[in-house]
């Protein structure tokens, strides 16, 4: 009895350490972006965030006697690198999704980078609107200094600076997640051609030349050669 007590509390914890074990390789794997998961995260606030580049980012009146009524700054004028640094995202997106291992590699740094960029132009300009729009005078007067000016950020910049980061973080997550990534389907890879001539025709081997080169029928029949006696059917 005594042994049997001994071995009881030994078995019992198998099957908790089992599950464990199972439940352990697979954890990690869901905290992984797939293709279309990636997309999502990372197209859909891009689109979102050159969508409100047309909007006024900036609204103010410039402190100068020949200007007159509210001076608005759209956010591509505001923060022009704004709309060529969004779009390198979606490109560098699309080479990650379609590329190999080294072209994953390469494009989801330029992602990242590209997301991050975002982030400060919006940013820039959120936190600055007087500048913003008193540049925007300064050309209204063609005028090389910028006159005073009083200016507050709307609703659409800060809107764009919470899509610039969620972009930031769907790119680093994207970017983490591409490492576990195949590359296309097999069906996008050029078959390998069977063993026959240069027209890929799986009839025989032509004969070799003396530097490996491949002889044709010409040269069998300038020889006095018939090749159509090494094309025919073999005896029965």
């Amino acid at each position: 009895m005594s042994a049997g007590a001994g071995e009881t509390p030994d078995r019992q914890p198998e099957p908790a350490r089992h599950q464990d074990a199972v439940r352990s390789p697979a954890s990690p794997a869901r905290r992984h972006l797939g293709k279309r998961g990636a997309a999502l995260v990372v197209l859909l606030p891009a689109a979102v965030l050159l969508g409100l580049t047309t909007l006024p980012w900036a609204s103010g009146r410039a402190r100068d006697v020949l200007t007159s009524g509210v001076i608005e700054v759209s956010g591509s004028t505001a923060a022009p690198g704004t709309v060529g640094v969004a779009l390198v995202t979606i490109v560098a997106l699309l080479a990650m999704m379609t590329g190999g291992p080294v072209i994953r590699a390469v494009s989801a740094g330029v992602l990242v980078l590209a997301a991050v960029g975002t982030l400060v132009l919006t940013v820039a300009v959120a936190v600055a609107p007087v500048g913003t729009v008193a540049e925007a005078a300064a050309r209204q007067l063609a005028r090389t200094t910028a006159p005073e000016a009083v200016a507050t950020t709307t609703v659409w910049a800060w809107l764009a600076v919470v899509m610039a980061g969620l972009l930031a973080v769907g790119a680093v997550s994207a970017g983490v997640s591409s490492r576990s990534w195949a590359g296309l389907s097999s069906r996008y890879e050029r078959a390998p051609q069977p063993d026959g001539d240069a027209s890929g025709s799986t009839g025989a081997m032509a004969p070799k030349g003396p530097r490996g080169q491949v002889r044709t029928a010409w040269d069998e029949l300038s020889e006095g050669g018939d090749p159509t006696l090494r094309d025919g059917p073999g005896p029965t």
